[in-house]
């Protein structure tokens, strides 16, 4: 092997040994189950809409269970007295369920057009107990970003941000969307950028009164993002701010 070579090989080596001691630890704790928690909600809401749905709007009990979430969000839970339900959106633009909490004693909506006139529907997030640890946050952020994705139609499907666990999946939806089967591909500078992105694995960092949940996200509408949570410790557990960081910009390029 030629000297320049050997010497180039050396520079690049000894640059990756730099970065590993001179990046600082990235703070807060890692969720390492993120992929096997993603991937069971997922599986959770693949079903087809049934047909009555799209023909009335109105449930008949044998749609998707939403209390199934909790199954394997373990760590987050409806507050004492209030449980989950949703009613079923359907117009000419598409469908989508509206997600929303109400009491235990009180009969839930079987559709839309059933819900009193000026009636808002309260807000089922505002009605989650959150374990308060580490895991629990991040899944209160898992309901926030996904418990909506379910039974999609048309113009829905651009509510398709999905959270990104680590590299490998990282990786994969890259080589998903270069298929070219939906839209447009990644050029080259993208695909450098997404290389290079650090700090990949969710991570969760508890403060006195707010946790701070940071993942990295993916749209076919957008491209890479991270997104930053600030949500109160206490109850009701809310929002306090959201930060958007683009990663690596892209847009498949296609329009329902």
């Amino acid at each position: 092997m030629k000297k320049p070579i050997i010497f180039a090989l050396l520079v690049v080596f000894a640059s990756s040994l730099a970065c590993q001691f001179l990046t600082p630890a990235r703070p807060g704790t890692m969720i390492s189950s993120c992929a096997q928690i993603i991937s069971a909600i997922a599986h959770l809401q693949a079903g087809q809409i049934p047909q009555h749905l799209f023909e009335t709007g109105k449930k008949q009990g044998k749609e998707f269970d939403v209390h199934q979430y909790f199954d394997v969000l373990t760590h987050v839970s409806m507050q004492d007295g209030y449980t989950l339900d949703y009613v079923y959106q359907i117009d000419s633009l598409g469908g989508y369920p509206l997600l929303y909490a109400h009491p235990v004693d009180q009969r839930p909506y079987p559709s839309i057009v059933e819900i009193p006139e000026n009636t808002q529907l309260p807000d089922f997030q505002e009605y989650l107990h959150v374990d308060d640890t580490e895991r629990g946050y991040f899944e209160y952020v898992v309901m926030d970003i996904m418990a909506g994705q379910f039974y999609l139609y048309w113009h829905a499907n651009y509510n398709d941000l999905q959270i990104v666990c680590n590299r490998q999946q990282m990786y994969d939806i890259v080589a998903q969307v270069n298929t070219g089967d939906f839209g447009a591909t990644m050029d080259t500078s993208q695909q450098t950028k997404v290389r290079t992105l650090r700090n990949i694995v969710p991570v969760v960092i508890l403060q006195d009164d707010v946790a701070i949940v940071e993942v990295v996200t993916f749209t076919k509408w957008g491209g890479f993002y991270r997104y930053t949570y600030t949500i109160s410790r206490d109850l009701p557990h809310t929002i306090l701010d959201l930060k958007q960081e683009n990663l690596v910009p892209y847009d498949c390029g296609v329009m329902f």
